[in-house]
């Protein structure tokens, strides 16, 4: 089983909206897949209790982090694909947690603000040894997107696709659907596009 952890120690860029959007193409595509919600605030389960379908599944209850590994080595028999969103914060447990990992995924809005806050995030990824790429995400059609994809693009991979400011990630952040599922092709596209590049880190 692959896992994919999903991480940045600032708030409100994305995160849940990349995990949920995520574990749903990478079911369509076929993967059988697990999410796991470390975050207190709970925004993935919350969407998956709203979610009709049974897949991606979610564990009746998500591990304490120190047990992460445990669980992990438990859903190897019935996953192939882990997908887990964490808390906007760097709490002592995180780099054992990175290290869990096989790739990690940190969303970045195009901000002075967020690529300040992003070094710490790079450094702890970094530390722990595991492949990471870069996600753009709630990007506006204006120059600051372009600089903040070459400015990232100086410290890792970037995925080819963004993450635009669309109404879609919101209101299917209720309805338990993924965009794939809600009849937005633009959005469909870039979430399709962010997942065909992840499988192709994953697959090497």
């Amino acid at each position: 089983m692959q896992t994919i952890l999903i991480a940045t120690q600032k708030g409100g860029t994305g995160k849940s909206t990349l995990a949920r959007n995520l574990s749903v193409a990478a079911t369509q595509d076929g993967r059988n897949v697990l999410c796991l919600d470390l975050d207190p605030q709970g925004s993935l389960r919350g969407w998956w209790e709203s979610r009709e379908a049974d897949t991606p599944a979610m564990l009746d209850r998500d591990p304490p982090p120190h047990d992460l590994r445990a669980t992990l080595n438990g859903a190897k028999g019935q996953f192939d694909l882990c997908i887990i969103d964490t808390p906007p914060a760097h709490p002592e447990w995180l780099t054992e947690t990175l290290e869990a990992a096989d790739l990690v995924l940190i969303p970045v809005r195009p901000s002075p603000d967020d690529l300040r806050a992003v070094g710490t995030t790079i450094a702890a990824v970094n530390g722990a040894g595991v492949p990471f790429a870069f996600v753009m995400s709630q990007t506006p059609r204006a120059r600051i997107t372009e600089e903040t994809a070459r400015i990232l693009a100086q410290h890792g991979r970037v995925a080819p696709a963004n993450i635009a400011q669309r109404v879609v990630y919101a209101e299917t952040s209720a309805t338990g659907q993924g965009v794939t599922e809600a009849g937005d092709d633009k959005a469909a596209s870039e979430i399709a596009e962010i997942w065909q590049y992840v499988r192709g880190i994953l697959n090497g």
